[in-house]
């Protein structure tokens, strides 16, 4: 699940929690309906959408509340990412200390893109 694009998750919870089909949501996000059984499969992902269900249901429907609690889900199934730690020998040469912390920095430009 880290794989995949941390923004499609949070995009699937709310027309999952409305109750549309995987296979709806899948093409509403851009992944395979296989990823979204798979986010269903998921406890985390699972209990998001059942606090998200109730909210939902209620006549009139709180707007504020529901946005609330869709960020804070949001929140909670993507956590930030964590440091990326770039070891550097002693001995290295200015290059290649260039080199090895250029691949630091796009390591974590893509974890903060998941």
């Amino acid at each position: 699940m880290a794989s995949t694009n941390r923004s499609a998750r949070a995009r699937a919870l709310l027309p999952l929690a409305a109750g549309k089909s995987q296979a709806d949501v899948a093409r509403e996000v851009g992944v395979s309906r296989s990823t979204v059984a798979a986010w269903m499969r998921n406890s985390e992902f699972a209990e998001e959408l059942a606090r998200l269900k109730p909210l939902l249901e209620t006549k009139p429907l709180d707007g504020k509340a529901l946005l609330a609690a869709v960020l804070e889900a949001t929140d909670r199934i993507n956590p930030p990412a964590g440091p990326v730690v770039v070891s550097i020998p002693a001995n290295a040469s200015p290059r290649r200390r260039q080199q090895l912390l250029a691949r630091g920095i796009a390591r974590a430009l893509k974890a903060s893109e998941q």
